[in-house]
């Protein structure tokens, strides 16, 4: 193998390791973020791969295809380039990313707003590492300061665009999950539409900085500096409703006999619950937890609609159960509004 050869293979793993590892450690700081009820990693994983693989792989189709079909068109490639980024590609790569979220809002595992930033967050970094990836690629092939700007710029920017972009979706599908169908549909299209907006002003401003031939980089970064701090806010804010939500839950639970009155506060407490000597001797802390939080959101469900209802139910009499028998606790009276 020539030295050049060996410099190009080096690149390209470069490329792969720049493309994916920032991607994977932003997922696992989103995953984190989920404290009260993390969501499975093997199904994050798997959102996060159908970005990478088929959302990624369809738009990559999907894009030249109309690229070469405006280029046909317009007589003018760069034209056809500018209209495809700026249009096509938003309108294509958001709904691609968008299918496993409404697939997801259906099962067992999606049960909120939070679930829904988490899911999306995941399946627009897997798409982003793919595109990333493609583009660290073609760059390693022009030079090693364009690899090393390209990977900079990419990474620290329209990389989480992507995962802002679909966490939007996915947050409008979680908000609708327990309201009723229209309800949900009018959700989902102004999730798209708020995505697809963001997507394309994202890569309108590229387009102009290069139509016009000035970098507005700072200008788009402080623009996507705005919307990712605003969306962070309200992911924020999701889990101080799943606060407030495990508390009246449980408070209700206590009331019933279920649980200590005194254990609400802590367990609806992403930092108390954790600590040590609350817990009753001999009863196990960390599936007092999980049963507790489980149980206050399936009580969550409950109150709304849907085929799973009767499954809500069912899951919540026998998580309540099981809480009994592992604090040894009885029903002080019957509640009406126990479920």
């Amino acid at each position: 193998m020539t030295p050049f050869s060996t410099v190009f293979v080096l690149m390209i793993a470069l490329s792969v390791a720049a493309g994916m590892i920032p991607m994977v450690a932003f997922l696992a700081v989103v995953w984190w973020l989920d404290r009260y009820d993390r969501e499975p990693i093997w199904l994050v994983a798997l959102v996060f791969l159908w970005g990478a693989i088929f959302a990624a792989g369809g738009s990559y189709i999907t894009n030249s295809v109309g690229h070469f079909v405006l280029s046909v068109a317009l007589a003018n490639s760069i034209n056809a380039e500018w209209i495809s980024v700026m249009f096509v590609a938003p309108l294509v790569e958001e709904p691609l990313k968008g299918v496993i979220l409404v697939a997801l809002a259906f099962t067992r595992w999606f049960d909120n707003t939070t679930d829904g930033f988490v899911y999306g967050a995941a399946v627009g970094l897997g798409f982003a590492m793919s595109e990333n990836i493609l583009y660290f690629t073609r760059a390693a092939e022009a030079s090693v300061s364009t690899w090393f700007t390209t990977v900079l710029v990419r990474t620290a920017t329209s990389g989480l665009m992507h995962a802002l972009a679909s966490s939007i979706i996915g947050a409008a599908l979680g908000w609708g999950k327990t309201r009723t169908l229209d309800i949900r549909l009018v959700a989902l299209s102004m999730g798209s539409v708020l995505a697809v907006s963001v997507h394309m002003v994202w890569n309108g401003l590229i387009v102009i900085g290069e139509a016009s031939g000035t970098s507005i980089f700072w200008l788009d970064v402080l623009i996507f500096g705005v919307e990712f701090l605003l969306i962070f806010g309200i992911f924020m804010l999701c889990l101080h409703g799943e606060h407030r939500m495990i508390r009246r839950e449980l408070m209700i639970e206590a009331q019933g006999g279920v649980l200590p009155p005194q254990h609400v506060a802590i367990l609806s407490s992403v930092t108390r619950r954790n600590r040590i000597g609350w817990c009753p001797p001999g009863v196990d802390q960390k599936t007092y937890i999980e049963l507790a939080t489980q149980l206050a959101f399936r009580r969550m469900q409950c109150r709304g609609r849907g085929a799973r209802q009767e499954a809500y139910l069912k899951e919540a009499r026998a998580l309540r159960h099981k809480l009994r028998a592992l604090l040894g606790t009885r029903p002080k009276r019957v509640r009406r509004d126990e479920v």
